[in-house]
């Protein structure tokens, strides 16, 4: 990006001292804007990218903070640790459900539901 910032700059000097033809300064000017505003959008993406890393990184942190706090195996359901570990559940149907983790991952569900006679 500071390459293509400098080229801009120094074809706003050779225009500045008519040492560049107008077409040739209009043609460049844009084909250089035109990569440093590609480029931009690119870092965006990649500090967008970084961010929900970050993010992902420290729900992970905290899943682990939280099974760490675990001792002993569980004997029954605990609704402390499913808050903490859960975001949310997808009902797809009566037997079909998605649990979707803090950090992310979505584990799929699919209960087997035998009619007893």
């Amino acid at each position: 990006m500071q390459q293509l910032k400098s080229d801009l700059k120094e074809l706003v000097n050779l225009k500045l001292r008519n040492q560049i033809d107008e077409i040739v300064y209009n043609e460049e000017t844009n084909r250089l804007s035109t990569e440093l505003n590609e480029l931009r959008q690119q870092m965006l993406i990649l500090e967008e990218e970084e961010d929900q890393n970050e993010k992902i990184k420290e729900r992970v942190d905290e899943i682990i903070q939280v099974l760490s706090s675990c001792q002993d195996i569980l004997e029954q359901f605990d609704d402390n640790l499913f808050n903490a570990l859960v975001e949310k559940i997808t009902i797809l149907s009566p037997a079909h459900f998605v649990f979707t983790l803090k950090s992310g991952m979505s584990i799929d569900e699919i209960l087997d539901l035998k009619v007893i006679d």
